[in-house]
């Protein structure tokens, strides 16, 4: 018994190795070949998912240099980390940590295939997460990379160099004293146009001249290219897991799940309280334009349609409106148009289900910007949905216009709008409203960017000008209970 335990132990000794940084990054060129369990995958995906949007978040803030690279390290060593020093092979030659990176990358993969807007999205943020890891190989971990995936580049011989110095010093860190012992490739000129567009290469007869260190960007480009083809294949075969009930719903609303701050009924102080007499201020001052767009037509028709009423009720409530005070608000605006009992019969009880009242009696939670941008289009007279994604353009142009945002402003929210960057507008529109916030200690906006839910822009913009104005009260962020985002309040 005891040599059987100790021959058992010799072995998993020998299978502990270290493996160099470069040997843990993976360009995910084959996907992985075992079984999983229904929590690993979905554990695994949504932990990836969390990554990646807060690399969305990290870009959105306009967050760069040292302190963008601390944040995507705090943010990798909590949902995704990449260690080599005294792992163990599981036997298909993976750590357990690359094996969560390969296994999430895949699921991600086959859920963000399906739209363009999708597909994109995850493209974009995992080329900023391999360029994060591979920027941070060390020595030449580089150059060993690229050759384990058939990467290879032409190296200048010492002949090459000296021929070239007075052309390539100055060059991405290349000094006179590092000149020599600097490794410069040459490179077809069209694998290095993210370098020759920042004039960050010396360019010679159809090739670009590289230092070792801005090899990345080809990598990366190499790994977009790969990665956007798979994506397309992947949405063209989508249907054939359509019928798998076990991980189908999974995938098709991974794109909408909210990972962050919680904002259901029950997390907020007496003080922090949204009631009907403040909405009309809120909406001029606190809101987002989504949720700006809903109050205003509501004024004017004096009604919403079913998914307008549920996008801002949800709103409201999650603003901190408790639900007697939401059945007056309501009414005060029906009430142009519909008797007291004709409010009662029609709406009042989907409004009582949205706040948990009603019929399977859930906690049902606001709407995050994701949602609001995959979900159901307005169709005609409707007004719900997401301005920078489904308003016509010069219906939302007027409208920012009338916000009295500056022209300069209004053109660059227009511009990231046509490039399918509606969260990034968002935050723009915030930031041009809420002057010098980066700088102020609001906590709100520790929980990301606030194009990321209504009710963090809404929150955020609270404490903004509870700090401007040098009041101190703060609005609460714990909820009481557990919402539940898997189905809809019904329908009035």
């Amino acid at each position: 018994r005891d040599d059987t335990t100790n021959h058992r132990e010799s072995d998993a000794e020998a299978k502990r190795t270290k493996l160099s940084a470069d040997r843990l990054i993976s360009l995910y060129e084959e996907p992985p070949q075992e079984e999983i369990t229904i929590d690993e995958f979905e554990t695994f995906a949504l932990d990836r998912l969390q990554l990646l949007r807060g690399i969305e978040s990290l870009k959105t803030r306009n967050i760069k240099g040292e302190e963008y690279t601390a944040k995507l390290k705090q943010l990798e060593e909590k949902y995704m980390p990449l260690k080599g020093m005294n792992v163990e092979l599981n036997k298909s030659g993976y750590t357990s940590q690359q094996r969560k990176d390969q296994i999430s990358h895949f699921i991600l993969r086959l859920a963000y295939c399906r739209t363009e807007d999708l597909r994109r999205w995850f493209l974009s943020h995992e080329c900023d997460l391999l360029k994060y890891r591979l920027d941070h190989l060390k020595g030449n971990e580089l150059s060993e990379f690229m050759a384990s995936r058939g990467i290879s580049y032409e190296l200048l011989s010492a002949d090459e160099k000296e021929e070239r110095k007075d052309k390539l010093v100055g060059l991405a860190g290349i000094k006179e004293g590092n000149y020599q012992t600097s490794s410069i490739y040459s490179v077809p000129f069209v694998e290095a146009l993210s370098l020759v567009s920042k004039r960050e290469v010396y360019v010679e007869g159809g090739k670009a001249y590289v230092p070792l260190k801005q090899l990345v960007s080809t990598v990366v480009i190499k790994f977009r290219a790969i990665l956007s083809k798979s994506l397309s294949e992947a949405g063209i075969r989508f249907h054939q897991i359509s019928g798998d009930t076990r991980i189908e719903p999974l995938l098709q609303n991974m794109n909408k799940q909210y990972a962050g701050q919680d904002f259901s009924e029950g997390g907020h102080a007496a003080a922090d309280r949204l009631t009907p007499a403040m909405v009309e201020e809120a909406a001029q001052y606190n809101m987002p334009l989504c949720m700006k767009h809903l109050h205003n037509s509501l004024k004017l028709d004096h009604k919403l349609k079913h998914w307008g009423r549920l996008q801002y009720g949800l709103f409201l409530k999650g603003a901190g409106m408790q639900m007697e005070d939401a059945l007056a608000f309501w009414e005060s605006h029906f009430s142009r148009i519909v008797q007291h009992d004709e409010f009662n019969k029609k709406y009042a009880y989907s409004f009582r289900h949205m706040y948990g009242k009603e019929g399977a009696r859930k906690n049902y939670t606001p709407y995050s910007c994701m949602k609001i941008i995959m979900g159901t289009p307005p169709e005609a007279g409707a007004h719900h949905g997401c301005p920078y994604r489904h308003m016509p353009e010069g219906q939302l142009s007027s409208l920012l216009n009338s916000l009295k945002i500056g022209s300069a402003d209004v053109n660059e929210i227009m511009r990231l709008t046509r490039s399918s960057n509606y969260q990034l507008a968002c935050q723009h529109h915030f930031d041009v409203t809420h002057p010098g916030h980066l700088q102020m200690d609001l906590k709100a906006s520790d929980s990301g960017a606030v194009s990321n839910h209504p009710n963090l822009w809404y929150q955020t913009s609270v404490q903004y000008h509870r700090a401007k104005a040098g009041t101190t009260a703060k609005t609460s962020s714990e909820p009481l209970s557990q919402p539940v985002d898997s189905s809809e309040p019904m329908e009035a």
